[in-house]
């Protein structure tokens, strides 16, 4: 039923067991793939720290700096992925809103299927503006499922 499935990841608890409930999506249905984002904030870097970074050639395209824990929440995603038999699993690292960058990406790649945590890392931040998930479900073209 959904071939291409998109899971927002931001390290939280609840976005962990929405890889895991995406995974057991995928896996009931033969040919889907996973692609596991996360969204990073564009970086406020001082001067003196971008000569730095691009003096050691660390900046480019995309300009952020994939970080140790970036690299963690897709390990652990991509390590759910494998443990329920899904072959096809992408990664994607994107900068910026992150409800925007989302839809964006679903829209643009055509998924048939967003699944995310309902509440993520910035859960002070999603009371006084809504959350993520929640705009996500609102801006989205394609079916959202929200994991508790």
């Amino acid at each position: 039923m959904f071939k291409k499935i998109l899971v927002a990841l931001d390290g939280s608890e609840h976005a962990l067991k929405a890889a895991k409930v995406a995974c057991e999506m995928a896996a009931k249905t033969e040919g889907a793939a996973i692609y596991l984002l996360t969204v990073t904030r564009q970086y406020k870097v001082t001067p003196q720290l971008k000569q730095y970074l691009m003096a050691e050639n660390l900046m480019g395209e995309p300009k952020y700096v994939l970080d140790e824990m970036t690299e963690s929440i897709l390990l652990e995603a991509k390590k759910i992925a494998k443990e329920a038999g899904i072959k096809d699993v992408k990664t994607q690292v994107k900068e910026g809103k992150p409800a925007r960058t989302i839809v964006d990406f679903a829209n643009n790649n055509n998924m048939d299927l967003i699944v995310m945590g309902s509440r993520g890392i910035g859960e002070v931040e999603s009371f006084l503006l809504g959350s993520v998930s929640h705009k996500v479900a609102a801006l989205a073209k394609c079916t959202c499922v929200i994991v508790r």
